[in-house]
């Protein structure tokens, strides 16, 4: 372990500054030029809870991100919260790791017959959340170093790659009548499966950000835990433009619900907005009816967000450039349009094969 010694104000100052030579000499010079400029500020004493509850207070993120990151830091509270957050190491972060498992089973013996362990995708997600602390705290220089990173790659989980989970074109045609009851969620899952917006997206959706004649809505706003917010998921607005199925759900949707200019263009019997968790326990309802399994025949689970996984699937199967789904769908990376949302159904995939008869001269 390299260590960086300087006087500040006549008191000699300790500070490790991790395992590399090469980082301990850059330290080293941003100290002298800190100390110099009489802006250096000794290494912290604060726990991780006292930095962590910081951390919370200033974060500048959706509730329920932020409820995300408060779990994760409540598991690592656990383990070394009360620990000075410079001494901590990647032997306190496996600890961290082992924790969660723990606490994961110990809650499933309370809900299950058996208790069937933890994913390895929930526990890269709580891995990956307490590094983004780390590493804002490294950037504040209570820490010289994220102990996340020293973490040995054999130790990290492997979160598996989620598995497609659209619907097919035939589950669809049975779904749609046993929803028909509810014909606020019917044409809001009809539109997500036509313009491939999130639920959330849909349910903040207003009669102003439509636009028949452009054919396109302009999103601006989403609806999610209880608060309407007023960027989409990735925080960007975006114009969805509408496909001639799409045009006609609106107007189908318009026609039923009358000649409403303001307000919200989908709304809950009751008033108010879409809730996600009516709409996934009326669509579960309704897929038992249909005779439709919770597992499709990629091995994904369905649920309310498949309905984006089907845009996708339908829209690349009949013809549409991978790059205008990733616009469609608000995404910043043509990767994770291609790996998460670019599949076929198997019944499109076979068809392609045919289509290739007497192509290859054997």
């Amino acid at each position: 372990m390299y260590h960086v010694v300087t006087r500040v104000r006549g008191k000699l100052v300790r500070e490790a500054v991790g395992h590399s030579r090469k980082v301990a000499e850059r330290r080293l010079r941003a100290t002298q030029v800190a100390v110099d400029e009489d802006r250096y500020e000794p290494p912290s004493n604060a726990t991780v809870n006292e930095v962590a509850d910081e951390w919370l207070a200033s974060l500048r993120r959706r509730a329920t991100t932020r409820q995300q990151y408060a779990t994760t830091l409540a598991y690592a509270r656990a383990v070394f919260g009360q620990k000075k957050i410079r001494q901590v190491t990647a032997t306190d972060v496996l600890a961290f790791l082992e924790h969660v498992e723990a606490e994961n089973a110990r809650r499933r013996r309370g809900r299950e017959k058996t208790s069937a362990a933890v994913s390895e995708t929930t526990l890269a997600k709580h891995l990956r959340q307490l590094s983004v602390f780390f590493e804002a705290a490294k950037r504040r220089g209570l820490i010289a170093e994220n102990p996340v990173r020293h973490l040995d790659s054999s130790a990290k989980p492997k979160p598996r790659r989620k598995r497609p989970s659209y619907f097919t074109d035939g589950e669809l045609a049975r779904l749609w009548p046993e929803l028909a009851a509810r014909p606020s969620c019917l044409y809001a899952m009809k539109l997500a499966v036509t313009t491939g917006m999130r639920f959330g997206e849909i349910a903040g959706l207003r009669f102003a950000d439509v636009s028949l004649s452009a054919r396109e809505i302009q999103l601006e706003r989403q609806f999610t835990a209880g608060e309407e917010v007023e960027t989409p998921k990735d925080r960007e607005p975006r114009t969805i433009d509408l496909v001639p199925a799409a045009v006609e759900v609106l107007e189908e949707w318009l026609k039923l619900r009358g000649p409403f200019e303001e307000g919200l263009l989908f709304e809950r019997e009751t008033g108010g907005h879409l809730q996600n968790d009516e709409a996934r326990d009326l669509l579960y309802a309704a897929m038992k009816r249909a005779g439709i399994e919770r597992t499709g025949e990629r091995g994904g689970k369905r649920d309310v967000h498949s309905f984006r996984h089907t845009f996708a699937r339908i829209a690349l199967e009949h013809g549409a450039e991978l790059t205008w789904v990733q616009k469609q769908l608000g995404h910043s990376s043509i990767t994770l349009t291609r790996d998460t949302y670019g599949h076929w159904s198997r019944k499109a995939e076979k068809v392609a094969a045919e289509r290739l008869a007497g192509a290859f001269a054997v």
